[in-house]
């Protein structure tokens, strides 16, 4: 969470940007490494060739079983897997870790970028007229199948809406009220409990 809110606090500088995308089905972009694991297939997923003459109703097989190659969700060892092919990819194209404290977090020197990725959640901020350049490389076609990239929303439960406030000293500034009011009302409702005695306060 704290990085994130770094991300965001650097997307509200002048001329600054904060933008997220999504990892498509993120573990298995990366292979599946290590002792050798076997998976059945449903039978809707079944290639024709396992029918006789291709007819589903006459299976080749009783119960076959294929090489899990890539990073199925579920796999014990998926998420560290996806996690390196991430982090190779990254540092590949110019992205370096931005403290030993925080690993998910990255920084590209040339652009000014900072990215940090949480699983298969990407959140870059930086000069605005880079923000395409960053995303370009972090999908290119070698790389990271993402989501095309959107202005900060709902991160993590939270919802980010950029406002302008004034401040005294007739200053303008941006800022990133953060609410979680929906996630919250989704608790409640998921644990069947009652909001009518809550309070809604804002910041």
């Amino acid at each position: 969470m704290e990085s994130g809110k770094t991300a965001d606090a650097s997307g509200l500088f002048p001329g600054h940007a904060c933008e997220q995308a999504d990892g498509e089905s993120a573990y298995t972009q990366s292979v599946l490494k290590g002792e050798a694991t076997w998976v059945r297939l449903p039978r809707e997923r079944w290639p024709a060739s396992w029918f006789r003459g291709g007819d589903t109703s006459k299976p080749l097989y009783d119960d076959p079983v294929c090489p899990l190659i890539l990073s199925l969700y579920g796999h014990p060892d998926a998420g560290g897997y996806w996690e390196k092919h991430c982090h190779a990819h990254l540092m590949k194209v110019g992205f370096k870790i931005a403290s030993e404290d925080w690993r998910s977090c990255y920084f590209h020197e040339e652009l000014k970028l900072f990215l940090v990725v949480y699983v298969d959640d990407f959140k870059l901020s930086g000069p605005k007229e880079n923000l395409k350049k960053g995303w370009d490389l972090i999908g290119r076609a070698d790389g990271i199948k993402i989501e095309p990239p959107a202005p900060a929303g709902k991160y993590l439960g939270c919802d980010h809406i950029i406002t302008n406030r004034s401040i005294p000293r007739n200053v303008s500034t941006r800022v990133s009220p953060q609410r979680m009011q929906v996630f919250l009302h989704h608790l409640l409702n998921m644990f069947k409990l009652s909001s009518s005695s809550m309070t809604c306060v804002t910041s």
